[in-house]
């Protein structure tokens, strides 16, 4: 009885959501539902709800990740170039 009640109550839930494609590419996508004010990441079999006032906040936090990576992957090369031309002098 009371796995039919939560049952209709998620059934319930998603009719009442206005959903809107936000954006999609080959990793994922993104969904909005208006009437719950949250934004849903789906990455392959993986779903993650943000609050919409959040979704900035996420934005900004993978965008200095990604900036930081590019900076160390840089740095690792250059040294990876300097140690081998250091290895061919004797």
């Amino acid at each position: 009885m009371k796995i039919n009640k939560a049952l209709e109550s998620v059934t319930n839930n998603q009719a009442s959501c206005l959903r809107v494609l936000l954006s999609k590419n080959e990793s994922g996508q993104i969904i909005f539902c208006e009437n719950c004010n949250v934004a849903e990441l789906e990455l392959g079999a993986i779903s993650l709800r943000i609050d919409a006032s959040t979704l900035h906040t996420l934005k900004t936090l993978l965008a200095d990740a990604d900036t930081r990576l590019a900076l160390y992957q840089q740095e690792k090369a250059i040294y990876a170039q300097q140690s081998a031309i250091n290895c061919s002098v004797h």
